[in-house]
């Protein structure tokens, strides 16, 4: 087997069909490249975002719970660290008393 058959198999050569070889081509495809509209090829780049997702005060009681609970098993997290955390759940059981519509007593009424 020839040296050159092994560094360069006949089954992996690239064929360059599409290369422009004069500077005028070389010049204007760089510059198509530099000058195209951005926001085409960031379009084309970007990945689609995702949506966040919302939560509602229910749910982060739930996990401030949660936490409440781990905080209150380890013995390496100081009483400071879950007094704030007790904290916080009572704002957000606020937040979330204050969210509440009173409904009228017109279905009483009748």
């Amino acid at each position: 087997m020839a040296i050159s058959n092994f560094l360069n198999p006949i089954d992996e050569q690239i064929n360059n069909t599409e290369v422009t070889t004069d500077e005028e081509g070389i010049l204007q495809e760089i510059l198509d490249e530099h000058l195209s509209d951005p926001t085409q090829n960031d379009e084309q780049e970007e990945e689609p975002e995702t949506e966040e997702a919302v939560y509602s005060a229910s749910d982060a009681r739930n996990a401030l719970k949660v936490l409440i609970e781990y905080t209150e098993c380890q013995d390496a997290l100081q009483a400071n660290h879950l007094r704030a955390l007790e904290r916080l759940e009572g704002e957000i059981e606020a937040i979330q008393l204050n969210s509440l519509v009173q409904e009228t007593l017109d279905r009483w009424i009748t």
